[in-house]
């Protein structure tokens, strides 16, 4: 383990907009228990979807993450704009 510092630029719920010292561009900080359940629910409708073609259930999950994933890149988009710092990425929305 190493002691190192990270700027924290916004923080709200179990998500964080985090600078580390010597990082090109900020990241996003999420909460291993709410990371750990995106990829749950992610993996768990991947393999429905490969079993049962139109599982409505299936896709709302899926809808659901993307939402969730979706706020978290809007939170950090706002934490940039907010500290006047470059996106690293353009945002392609979907639909």
């Amino acid at each position: 383990m190493t002691d190192e510092q990270a700027r924290v630029l916004a923080h709200g719920g179990n998500v964080a907009v985090t600078w580390l010292n010597g990082s090109a561009f900020p990241g996003i900080h999420v909460q291993g228990d709410t990371f750990a359940e995106l990829h749950r629910l992610l993996a768990d409708v991947a393999s429905r979807l490969r079993h049962t073609v139109g599982d409505s259930e299936a896709l709302d999950d899926l809808e659901y993450t993307v939402e969730e994933m979706t706020n978290m890149l809007r939170f950090y988009e706002s934490a940039l704009a907010e500290w006047d710092v470059r996106r690293p990425h353009h945002r392609h929305d979907a639909g």
